[in-house]
């Protein structure tokens, strides 16, 4: 049973559900400006201000939508269904 920090708090890493909610947690936090520092550059001809983040919101999105895959697996029992679409010629 590995546990990880996450957002602030430690979480199972075998659980998915309990990964997905920490992890869902922490890109709220970023979303909000919690995790973005910000620098402001002066001199007497400009100004610039310079935002940085720590995470990537693609990778993060990515990593939500397996572990609600896997979550949902392991409460129901059943995979997700997946549509395929289909074309009559």
């Amino acid at each position: 049973m590995a546990q990880v920090k996450l957002g602030g708090q430690m979480v199972d890493m075998d659980d998915p559900c309990a990964l997905y909610t920490a992890l869902y947690a922490t890109k709220l936090q970023l979303l909000a400006g919690e995790q973005i520092e910000e620098t402001e550059i002066r001199s007497p001809v400009s100004q610039n201000r310079i935002r940085i983040s720590k995470a990537n919101v693609a990778a993060i999105d990515a990593e939500l939508l397996k572990l609600s895959a896997a979550c949902t697996l392991k409460t129901t029992g059943q995979r997700g269904r997946y549509r395929k679409a289909m074309r009559y010629v």
